[in-house]
C-alpha cells in the first residue's frame, strides 16, 4: 500500500494560503458539499469517496442501528463478528509496510520486537452520528469563527458560533479549525461511569487507579437545556465540564477534582477538593498546557489527552495542518470493551495487549505542532493523527527537546451504536525512554459498575453541581 498524502480536493486551493478567508465560517456553496448523500463531503466533512486503490472504502452511512446481538446496558458487542484479519505487522515485516505506520509504531517494533504486533482488518468507515448533530454541524459552519489572534499569539477562542453544537469547520483551512473540530468531536453530551487509569512501571507492575468519572460535553447541549447558573452560560459558553474522583488506591481516595472551559476562555476553570483538608481550592495546573494530568504520577501531560490538544487559551506550539495521509491506526477495537477483557488481560508489562486491538487504514488529518521561540514546553514537537470520519484523535508521536521520540499514544476508538456516539474506550501512552506506559481506559463491568451511561445531558443522572466551586465539596467523600 503507498501512502496518499492530499487534502479534500475541494479546499486544496484554500488550504494553502494565508489570508483573511483562511479562518472565515464556511460558504453556503462549500455547506452545499457536506452531505448524507450524493455530496463529495460527508455531514461532517471526511471524504465520501473510496481511496485509489479501494482499500478504504466510500462512506455509506456508517453503522444505523445496532447488531441483532446487543442487549442495552450490557457491553458494545462487535458489530463486525465475521472479520479477520488481512495480515500482521511484526518486528520482521513492518520495513514493508513503514508507509503507513507511524514514528511511533516503528520505534515500537524496535523496542518491543517480541510482544508488540499490529493485526490489520478490512477498513469498516462505522461512524454515524444522529441526525440532529449533522444538522447542528450544518448551521454551525455557517456561523463559526476563530477569534483573532490565533495566527499570531496562538490565541485559543471561537467567536459567532451559535446555540446547540455542531462541528464548528468541517471544512478546515488551517490546523486551529482542525483542532476545534477534535477538540469538541461528538461523543454525547453526558458520559458517566467507572474508570481505570492503571500506571506500569518499567518492570510491568501495574497500580490501578480507579475513579468516578462525570463528563458533560455542553458544547452540544442547547442554552435551555443547560442549568440555569451562570457558570453554565458565561464566556461564549461552556465546552467540557468534566470532574473526577479517585476511589483507588486507598492513598488518594476521595480527592476530586471538576470544572469547565469555555470557547472564549479555553483555559479550564477548576477546583480540587481535598480530602485530608476538607476544603476546595482552585486548581488553575489542572488542564493547563504540560503541567501532569490528573493521576498520572507525571507519566502524561494535559497535552496528550485525546492525543493532542490546546491545553491552554493561547498554544505554545506553532500548529501546522500536514494534510490528509493514510496510516494503520487503532479502529473498531469491540474486544477491549469485553466484560471477560479483565485488567489482567488487558494491559501487558509493556504496553496494551496487542491482540484485542484491531487496527484499519485510515485517513487522518496529520497536525505538527512545534514549540514556538520563546515558550517552554515538555514536547519540543507534537504530530497528531485525528480520524477524518469522527474528528477523534487516534494517535500521536512527542518529541523531546533534542527532537528525540520521548512518547507514543493511540486512542482505541468505539462508536457506541445504541446513541451513535464515538467515545475513545481507552488509550495508552509509552514512553520510550523509560519504558514505562501510562492509560486512561475507558469503563468496565469487572470493577462493579456495568457500562457507563453516554448519551443526552437530559437523560442523565449527573448532577451538574459535580463540575462548579460551590458545589464541589458535597461531593467530597474519604
Amino acid at each position: 500500500m503507498r501512502q496518499q498524502a492530499h487534502f479534500v480536493a475541494a479546499i486544496a486551493g484554500l488550504a494553502l494560503a494565508v489570508s483573511p478567508v483562511a479562518w472565515a465560517k464556511i460558504t453556503p456553496e462549500e455547506a452545499a458539499q457536506l452531505g448524507l448523500t450524493g455530496t463529495p463531503l460527508t455531514p461532517v466533512g471526511a471524504e465520501r469517496a473510496a481511496n485509489a486503490d479501494g482499500t478504504i472504502p466510500e462512506w455509506t452511512g456508517g453503522i444505523q442501528q445496532p447488531p441483532a446481538n446487543f442487549v442495552p446496558g450490557e457491553a458494545w458487542v462487535d458489530p463486525f463478528p465475521d472479520d479477520k484479519p488481512l495480515f500482521t505487522i511484526t518486528a520482521q515485516n513492518y520495513a514493508q509496510y513503514q508507509d503507513n505506520l507511524t514514528a511511533g509504531q516503528v520505534a515500537m517494533f524496535q523496542q518491543y520486537p517480541d510482544s508488540f504486533r499490529m493485526h490489520v482488518y478490512p477498513t469498516r468507515r462505522s461512524a454515524s452520528f444522529p441526525d440532529w448533530v449533522y444538522e447542528a454541524t450544518q448551521r454551525q459552519a455557517l456561523h463559526a469563527e476563530l477569534c483573532p489572534g490565533w495566527d499570531t499569539n496562538g490565541n485559543v477562542c471561537l467567536q459567532n458560533h451559535v446555540d446547540g453544537g455542531g462541528y464548528p469547520f468541517p471544512i478546515p483551512k488551517n490546523a486551529f479549525e482542525v483542532g476545534w473540530n477534535h477538540y469538541v468531536a461528538y461523543q454525547g453530551q453526558a458520559i458517566e461511569g467507572l474508570m481505570n487509569a492503571p500506571l506500569i512501571d518499567t518492570f510491568g507492575n501495574r497500580v490501578d487507579v480507579i475513579g468516578q468519572q462525570w463528563q458533560s460535553w455542553m458544547w452540544w447541549v442547547p442554552a435551555a437545556e443547560r442549568p440555569a447558573s451562570d457558570w453554565f452560560h458565561r464566556s461564549g459558553g461552556p465546552l467540557l465540564c468534566d470532574a473526577f474522583q479517585v476511589r483507588q488506591p486507598p492513598r488518594q481516595s476521595g480527592l476530586i477534582a471538576g470544572g469547565c472551559n469555555y470557547a472564549q476562555e479555553f483555559d479550564f476553570q477548576a477546583y480540587l477538593y481535598v480530602p485530608g483538608q476538607r476544603r476546595v481550592r482552585k486548581a488553575p495546573e489542572i488542564g493547563f498546557q504540560d503541567s501532569p494530568s490528573f493521576a498520572s504520577d507525571g507519566q502524561r501531560t494535559v497535552s496528550s489527552r485525546w492525543q493532542w490538544w490546546f491545553a491552554g487559551k493561547e498554544s505554545r506550539h506553532a500548529l501546522t495542518l500536514n494534510g490528509k495521509t493514510e496510516r494503520f491506526m487503532p479502529y473498531n477495537s469491540y474486544a477491549l470493551a469485553q466484560e471477560d477483557a479483565s485488567f489482567d488481560v488487558l494491559f501487558g508489562p509493556k504496553h496494551v495487549n496487542p491482540d484485542l486491538v484491531r487496527y484499519e487504514l485510515r485517513r487522518v488529518w496529520e497536525l505538527e505542532a512545534t514549540v514556538k521561540p520563546g515558550h517552554r514546553h515538555l514536547y519540543k514537537r507534537i504530530v497528531a493523527y485525528i480520524d477524518e470520519d469522527t474528528w477523534h484523535g487516534l494517535g500521536h508521536d512527542a518529541y523531546d527537546a533534542r527532537d528525540r521520540l520521548w512518547r507514543m499514544g493511540e486512542g482505541y476508538i468505539l462508536n457506541l451504536y445504541d446513541t451513535r456516539s464515538h467515545v475513545i474506550w481507552g488509550d495508552q501512552l509509552v514512553d520510550m525512554v523509560n519504558g514505562r506506559y501510562t492509560t486512561f481506559f475507558g469503563w468496565y463491568g469487572n470493577v462493579g459498575a456495568g457500562q457507563p451511561k453516554v448519551g443526552l445531558l437530559k437523560d442523565s443522572t449527573i448532577d451538574p453541581e459535580i463540575f462548579t466551586p460551590q458545589g464541589l465539596r458535597k461531593f467530597g467523600i474519604r
